[in-house]
């Protein structure tokens, strides 16, 4: 039996975005009082300590269904519609104190669709007297009521334990343990508001589940997925438009996005970062590749809106990704060694590449060379161009080295003195060292170490 999906529906600014994180224990869905502020379903995998059950817990958008001219509101009633029929079990969030119409037009809507059935949870039972009134309320065909308090957390514990139990007795059982996160490759799309991620992510895992809009910072939570592609398993780490912190209120629900946007580069081994091919490379696009650098995470360039670049184009589509490329090489040429896929989310052209190219990179960056071979490369490299000394010393000396680490792959050098190398020599033996073994799309860490007295480390 597949993994079950238990989905937390309500009207907005019932809680429930605070409920889903106490409910997962981690700060996963954004919290705020402004409505519609959780817009994408997000998900977390759950594993019940006592049974073994593991299900998904997702966190809907709120539902209002008096806002037809909103164009969000009504994509958040569609997408949490979608999110209800995949579900096989529904958390409904209320407040305690009775019903509003939107909690009444909520009911028709799973009166309607009887199949799935829902816990009522009522929400700011704060204390013994709210909780009896709470009670009021209950009866519109639940399997169960609990009155319950986000902010003192309170009564959260027995519907984690109810729900366990209940799918339990559905016939869920507890997966095998397998190493599936681990040998999975994280994927993270990055990029500033409006380049068309949220368009290529969509195209990427097949199906609308980011929202589109022509509206920068849409996107606000970030959704992982997982699935298989080609053999090979992945998780993809949608994050939010990444926008300059200047640009927007310290205080703002998109600052937080920001930050969950560096949560997730941390996260991944491969950042896909999308540009908008027909903007050309802005500077924001270069910060962002700056962050990607100092997480010595692996890298793609994603020039997007391809199809829009070749209609303004007079010569042939080759000839366009030649002068293209060569424009990058000029305006990023500290990354020779970054992967480029030019892509349509639109019309889905050359998307699949983005999973095969992090899949070569991924297996790049978990490559070992021994460390026999990896001596014999260097005294050839040495022989081929001597170390190159700088004002303290015309003798510097590599004594051996060894790869010690990898994903990001690092190489350490035993020398007679760090000091002694021009900065330009280790950047000449990287590039010697990605022309012998590859490690394409991948930064790579080199540090020399000194022996006796010169034990100091040079990165």
């Amino acid at each position: 039996m597949s993994q079950a999906k238990v989905t937390i529906i309500g009207r907005p600014n019932v809680g429930k975005s605070s409920f889903f994180n106490m409910f997962v224990g981690h700060k996963i869905a954004i919290v705020a009082d402004e409505a519609g502020t959780t817009r994408d379903i997000s998900e977390y995998d759950m594993i019940d300590q006592d049974t073994g059950i593991s299900y998904i817990v997702a966190d809907s958008g709120g539902l209002d269904f008096g806002s037809k001219e909103d164009e969000v509101a009504v994509d958040i009633i569609e997408r949490t519609k979608m999110a209800i029929q995949e579900s096989q079990l529904l958390i409904w969030l209320v407040e305690y104190d009775g019903f509003t119409t939107l909690d009444e037009q909520i009911y028709d809507v799973l009166r309607k669709q009887s199949k799935i059935p829902y816990v009522l949870v009522a929400n700011k039972a704060d204390n013994e007297t709210k909780r009896l009134e709470a009670y009021s309320i209950a009866g519109k065909g639940e399997e169960m009521f609990f009155p319950i308090s986000v902010s003192h957390n309170y009564g959260l514990k027995d519907i984690k334990i109810w729900v366990a139990k209940y799918l339990q007795s559905q016939g869920y059982v507890a997966p095998e343990v397998d190493s599936w996160e681990n040998q999975a490759i994280k994927l993270a799309v990055l990029g500033r508001p409006n380049v068309g991620k949220s368009s290529l992510i969509n195209a990427l895992v097949g199906k609308d589940r980011v929202m589109v809009k022509d509206l920068a910072g849409t996107t606000r939570d970030s959704v992982d997925t997982k699935f298989s592609f080609d053999g090979k398993e992945y998780i993809l780490i949608d994050t939010a438009g990444i926008r300059r912190l200047s640009k927007i209120g310290t205080r703002n629900v998109e600052n937080w996005s920001v930050m969950r946007s560096e949560r997730s580069l941390k996260r991944a081994d491969v950042i896909a970062v999308v540009m908008d091919g027909d903007d050309g490379v802005v500077q924001q696009d270069l910060h962002i590749i700056n962050d990607v650098l100092e997480e010595n995470k692996g890298l793609i360039l994603v020039i997007n809106k391809w199809d829009k670049v070749l209609k303004k184009s007079t010569v042939s589509p080759e000839q366009m990704m030649d002068r293209y490329l060569h424009y990058l090489h000029e305006k990023i040429d500290f990354l020779p060694w970054a992967a480029v896929i030019f892509t349509s989310a639109v019309d889905r052209k050359r998307v699949d590449q983005i999973f095969e190219k992090a899949a070569q990179i991924f297996e790049w960056r978990h490559k070992r060379v021994k460390t026999s071979i990896f001596n014999e490369f260097i005294e050839q490299a040495v022989y081929k161009h001597p170390p190159t000394g700088n004002k303290k010393s015309h003798n510097p000396k590599i004594y051996y080295g060894s790869q010690v680490d990898v994903n990001p792959p690092k190489f350490i050098l035993t020398v007679n003195n760090p000091d002694h190398f021009h900065f330009s020599y280790k950047r000449y033996l990287e590039n010697r060292i990605r022309d012998n073994f590859w490690f394409d799309g991948t930064p790579m860490i080199i540090e020399m170490r000194g022996r006796g007295k010169y034990k100091d480390v040079v990165k």
